[in-house]
């Protein structure tokens, strides 16, 4: 490409006509392709740690759920207990006779995910 000089500088007209990216459209470009890889990392992030806390709450439910269905299918008793921090769960059961003859079994179930403390509790009511 020639470039035509007038009077020992360069034509506007010239320097329109160049091809290519000036350094300022360059770091625009940058600066928005890292903002969205940032974006990107921290959606990933966030995935991660939703995945992490919905599988210590499966894990609760599913303690839980189990404890209730020993409890169901044992005597009409009162009773109660706790077992302690297993896989990171803390649970608490108890099975209350009811004065219409049925009893109600309750589970409590703590957890730790992400560094927060989350509990559940399961209710069901069963005849005896």
């Amino acid at each position: 490409m020639f470039l035509h000089r007038v009077s020992g500088a360069v034509s506007l007209a010239a320097l329109r006509r160049r091809s290519g990216f000036t350094l300022v459209e360059l770091l625009v470009a940058v600066v928005l392709i890292e903002i969205g890889l940032l974006a990107l990392v921290a959606g990933g992030a966030s995935l991660v740690r939703q995945t992490t806390t919905t599988r210590a709450r499966l894990a609760a439910i599913n303690a839980a759920g189990n404890r209730l269905q020993l409890l169901g299918a044992t005597a009409c008793i009162a009773t109660s207990g706790t077992n302690g921090p297993a896989a990171g769960l803390i649970e608490r059961w108890s099975a209350t006779l009811q004065s219409n003859g049925t009893r109600e079994l309750r589970d409590s179930v703590t957890f730790v995910a992400m560094g927060s403390t989350h509990s559940i509790v399961l209710r069901t009511r069963l005849t005896c």
